[in-house]
């Protein structure tokens, strides 16, 4: 994995993190669809008495109708879970990649590269606000940017497998 790489999987962690919490519900969603379509029974019209005069065939027609609607309809909805599993596996391995790698830094180090690639803060901000609210000091500009520095090339240091959506975005 390359530096680029690296920092485009943190700029886009809460992103990634947010579609995957979308996608799960989504899963849930066609989840109880399929459930519903698999508890329906098919319904045979009026029930007057003389709703079978008219015509079995009619009957027998909304009943087959219905039947193959809702086998159209279930295979839709599976072929729709399928895909939603996919981008859920894709997504749920690029968010567990990077909170592996911030788990393997400092809590200085987290805290920081998390303002800065993440929250997108400056190295200004970072020095007075974040660190001060961290540790009751501020630290200048340099100073932040070469922590940066050392904790990007620590985590890029770790041999993780690199997401294939991951590869394909640079």
């Amino acid at each position: 994995m390359t530096k680029e790489q690296l920092i485009l999987l943190l700029k886009k962690y809460k992103e990634n993190k947010s579609r995957l919490r979308l996608k799960l519900r989504e899963k849930e969603r066609l989840l109880r669809q399929l459930e519903s379509i698999k508890e329906a029974e098919p319904k045979t019209g009026d029930t007057d008495i003389n709703s079978g005069i008219r015509s079995k065939n009619s009957i027998s027609d909304k009943v087959g109708n219905f039947t193959s609607n809702t086998v159209d309809k279930e295979n839709d909805l599976k072929l729709e879970l399928e895909s939603v599993e996919k981008e859920i596996d894709e997504l749920s391995g690029t968010v567990e990649e990077v909170e592996i790698r911030l788990d393997s830094l400092k809590y200085k180090e987290k805290e920081i590269l998390i303002a800065y690639y993440i929250d997108g803060c400056t190295y200004e901000d970072i020095g007075n606000r974040v660190y001060l609210n961290l540790f009751g000091q501020t630290r200048s500009d340099r100073h932040i940017r070469r922590m940066i520095e050392r904790s990007t090339d620590k985590i890029l240091k770790l041999r993780l497998k690199c997401p294939k959506n991951v590869r394909k975005m640079s």
